[in-house]
């Protein structure tokens, strides 16, 4: 819709501003987990705000619930830091748009540096004159001990290692279809 060049002048530029204050959208969230800033976490989802993790193991579907979980899981953490790369947005009217961000993050963990590469597969709703998070979907391509990933980590199956929990599978690319596609027809 953005995109859409039999849009008048003043309604590109609307798309420019209301895409530039999504992208502001993400880096606060970014920064607010970082300072473990729970009040700016919570006014960054919608009131039926959904937070979840691709492969099921943490999902959370209110407001209430997504910061009851930053509550818990940000008090077991160390420092951590948070940066968003690429940010692909879309529109689907003027008050909804749905984005991919590419990001990477480092966190401390039991007294362990872990270093992840993540998608967020997100949804967008403005409410009144502020964008906020409808659904925050997470896809890791890794997520491990940093000196595991710098030595051998995206040549290695089963990228996820949560403390405590052993290797796991990584959502992306091996459960995207086309990397399945692929894989078969080079076999």
């Amino acid at each position: 819709m953005s995109g859409d060049r039999s849009l008048s002048i003043e309604q590109r530029v609307y798309f420019l501003e209301q895409r530039e204050s999504i992208r502001e959208l993400v880096t606060d969230y970014s920064m607010a987990v970082d300072d473990r800033d729970i009040e700016t976490i919570s006014n960054l989802f919608t009131e039926d705000g959904a937070f979840a993790h691709a492969d099921g193991s943490s999902a959370m579907e209110s407001r209430e619930e997504i910061v009851a979980f930053y509550n818990g899981r940000l008090g077991t953490m160390g420092a951590t830091y948070h940066y968003p790369h690429s940010h692909k947005i879309s529109f689907d009217d003027e008050t909804h748009a749905n984005g991919i961000v590419l990001a990477h993050a480092e966190l401390s963990q039991e007294g362990i540096t872990y270093y992840t590469g993540l998608r967020y597969m997100d949804r967008y709703r403005k409410e009144d004159v502020q964008w906020r998070f409808v659904e925050r979907y997470l896809k890791f391509v890794f997520f491990m001990p940093m000196e595991e990933w710098a030595r051998d980590g995206m040549a290695q199956e089963n990228r996820k290692r949560f403390p405590g929990e052993g290797e796991l599978p990584t959502d992306l690319p091996e459960m995207q279809p086309t990397w399945i596609a692929a894989q078969k027809g080079n076999q």
